[in-house]
């Protein structure tokens, strides 16, 4: 049985490391990759240099795990699985919505901005990056689902998704981050056209809702 002192410590270690993240998260978006330290991240967090690599061996750990945290968030926003029951363009809805949550506040806008700086120099980072966390391959099952269901009538799973989220990465979520997030202001009528737009090709001639 795991004592309470065990406990505090683990809880007392996991609230360091949640630190070191913030920390390095502030510290990224302020001064790029590159520019970035340990020395200052730990400054930023308010622990030492030590406890950070107690955490994460080296920068590029360090922001593999700011990496992971943020797309593991969108991630879940995402619905798991085709339901026969939910309007189709709801579904639909929530793939849009998972990847304008990574632009619809500051905080986020800036790690996506940073982000893709990083994968424009490093292209064998980004196709690590895309090979672990690929917004793709959910809604490719997604797609396959309805597909099999009779809802949608697609000849390519892969390419109706990279279709989609073309679209909404082209007309919401580059645009927001390109504008500080003013154009998040008028993407509703946006997101809804957008929507039927890929029903409108997609979807049979006898859909279920």
């Amino acid at each position: 049985m795991e004592s309470t002192t065990d406990t505090r410590k683990k809880r007392d270690t996991s609230k360091k490391r949640l630190s070191v993240l913030d920390g390095a998260v502030r510290v990224f978006i302020e001064n790029g990759y590159d520019a970035s330290s340990m020395d200052r991240i730990a400054e930023e967090a308010g622990v030492s240099k030590r406890t950070v690599y107690n955490h994460f061996a080296s920068k590029e750990l360090l922001f593999q795990e700011i990496i992971s945290s943020f797309l593991a968030e969108r991630d879940r926003m995402k619905p798991i699985q085709y339901t026969h029951d939910l309007p189709l363009k709801e579904q639909l809805r929530r793939f849009a919505q998972a990847e304008i949550y990574l632009v619809d506040d500051p905080t986020r806008r800036g790690l996506s901005k940073l982000f893709t700086s990083v994968f424009l120099t490093d292209p064998a980072l980004c196709a690590i990056t895309r090979g672990r966390f690929s917004p793709h391959s959910e809604l490719i099952r997604w797609l396959t689902a309805a597909k099999n269901d009779g809802s949608l009538n697609i000849p390519s799973p892969e390419l109706a998704a990279r279709l989609f989220y073309g679209m909404v990465e082209g007309c919401i979520t580059w645009p927001a981050t390109m504008t500080g997030g003013e154009s998040l202001n008028y993407s509703a009528p946006i997101l809804e056209e957008l929507l039927d737009t890929f029903l409108l090709r997609y979807q049979t001639d006898t859909p279920h809702t």
